[in-house]
């Protein structure tokens, strides 16, 4: 039986040099979850004004 050599590569446990380079991705994170939270309250307007005096939406 041969057993396997669990060498390690010279590029495991180093940073990729896009993580240092891309500092400003933490600002867009925040910026994504706005935006979510915009376009819910934008829904729920729209489902208010137009879709209340429905009786029964699934009939």
């Amino acid at each position: 039986m041969q057993e396997e050599k669990n060498e390690q590569k010279d590029w495991e446990g180093k940073v990729p040099d896009v993580v240092n380079e891309e500092e400003g991705d933490k600002p867009a994170g925040k910026n994504i979850i706005l935006v979510i939270i915009i376009a819910i309250i934008i829904l729920a307007i729209i489902y208010y004004f137009f879709f209340r005096d429905s009786d029964n939406m699934f009939s």
